[in-house]
């Protein structure tokens, strides 16, 4: 498949994700999972991760948005993810970032690299996938989405699940990072996040862990925040060399705060 198609195959599939209610997806932690951070561009981290993982047949996948932008082969990238999405189905779930956004892809490098490589008819194509993803996993005792905790904390999980891009509370869920001593400003509408506005949001979801990305780290490729209750992973490597991360989670795994950080893997 061309990417128009792959594109137009993976709005079907997003959009008809089991257990998807409005912009949130629900699923049981009763199978491996591989929760993959930020890529924005570099094919290679996403093969590597792949080539790590590659016996894994019936793992949930959970990619945490930023596909696009900053990296050198956005479009190849995209081409994997959508061709590795059609592969395995109901067992990938991608979400939306920040850079899923035609704007950040206008200030940044993606639109350039559609132009430049003769994909301007696509567009219409990339923003109506874009729409298509929602901004949430629930995963049992674990939240996975691209920023952060939006405050003030929605009411109800059928509230949250209602979160679009282009609503505060979508936004922030897009754009909040947590308060830490590595926490900058970003603007426009975007918080920080605190240990007592976590709480509130795990104990809404019913959930004991957050998995962000959204953050790069250096020299790490991933931090811990509040206690191991919000995870942080990165990965691509920006250029830097950095280490790169994602998450695995054994099928068999019990989810104990303590532990945490050994299902986190570096390449």
């Amino acid at each position: 498949m061309n990417l128009k198609e792959l594109l137009s195959y993976s709005i079907k599939l997003n959009l008809k994700l089991p257990f998807r209610h409005e912009n949130m997806v629900e699923r049981k932690r009763d199978r491996s999972l591989v929760i993959i951070g930020d890529l924005h561009g570099e094919r290679d981290s996403f093969e590597e991760i792949k080539y790590i993982v590659g016996g894994e047949k019936e793992s949930l996948f959970v990619f945490l948005g930023g596909y696009v932008d900053r990296g050198p082969d956005c479009i190849g990238l995209l081409k994997s993810i959508l061709t590795f999405q059609m592969e395995n189905k109901d067992r990938v779930i991608l979400l939306r970032g920040n850079h899923e956004d035609w704007d950040m892809n206008v200030r940044y490098s993606f639109a350039s690299e559609l132009i430049s490589k003769g994909y301007e008819n696509i567009i219409e194509d990339i923003i109506g996938w874009y729409e298509s993803l929602p901004l949430i996993a629930l995963l049992e005792d674990i939240v996975a989405l691209h920023g952060g905790v939006p405050k003030p904390i929605p009411s109800s999980m059928k509230t949250l699940a209602k979160a679009k891009a282009s609503d505060s509370v979508g936004l922030q869920i897009l754009w909040n990072d947590p308060l830490d001593e590595q926490y900058w400003p970003r603007g426009g509408g975007t918080k920080p996040f605190t240990a007592d506005d976590l709480t509130l949001f795990l104990k809404l979801a019913n959930s004991k862990l957050l998995i962000r990305g959204h953050q790069y780290v250096p020299n790490k490729g991933y931090k811990l925040n509040f206690d191991n209750r919000c995870v942080t992973i990165f990965s691509a490597s920006y250029g830097y060399s950095w280490p790169r991360c994602f998450v695995y989670f054994p099928g068999s795994c019990e989810l104990k705060l303590e532990d945490v950080e050994k299902y986190i893997i570096c390449i």
